[in-house]
């Protein structure tokens, strides 16, 4: 370490839903250009309707739902885990949804003259942010993989990916235990 550095791990826990409407409120503000009808179905209240935007994406982002399912964990026990895109969520991930969901506000706009960010933007930009997420884990490592997600406890001996969209259903794979006897440059 060079003089004046500071080498220290912070760990930080996935965000929760509480955790993620925070998030939200950092990127998606009462300032934001809103889409009419969307504010005329909270009385033209700007703070309302931002607040039933970060709702809406919180709750579609963190419910149980079928097309929320990821990934099917096996340990070592035999135990069987579902694990779902929520398991994996981030504030990067929370700041690329918005990302997204202004993009094709603004697409809107130069396309059909629609001016304004809608809670339809937010949530499609949700579910294609968890499409572009199918290969988050590297299923072939499960000690990368058991950081990604944060568990830890019983060896993982089998995943079996539960999304199908834009590359369908995979049937899993077996994690591989071949003891690594190299060096890394």
């Amino acid at each position: 370490l060079r003089p004046g550095r500071l080498d220290v791990k912070i760990k930080i826990e996935r965000p929760d839903a509480e955790a993620a409407k925070d998030i939200f409120s950092k990127y998606v503000t009462a300032d934001l250009p809103l889409h009419t009808e969307d504010l005329a179905e909270h009385g033209g209240d700007r703070e309302a309707t931002v607040g039933a935007m970060i709702q809406a994406t919180v709750e579609r982002m963190y419910s149980e739902i079928d097309e929320n399912r990821f990934l099917e964990v096996t340990y070592a026990n035999g135990d069987k885990e579902v694990m779902y895109f929520r398991d994996f969520n981030s504030g990067a991930m929370i700041q690329n949804i918005v990302d997204r969901a202004k993009k094709t506000a603004i697409k809107d706009f130069l396309d059909h003259k629609q001016k304004g960010l809608r809670i339809s933007h937010l949530l499609g930009a949700c579910v294609d942010e968890f499409k572009e997420n199918e290969d988050l884990p590297n299923t072939t490592n499960p000690d990368d993989w058991a950081r990604i997600s944060g568990k830890k406890g019983e060896r993982i001996v089998f995943i079996r990916t539960l999304v199908t969209g834009k590359r369908g259903s995979d049937t899993g794979r077996s994690i591989d235990t071949i003891a690594s006897t190299g060096q890394y440059l």
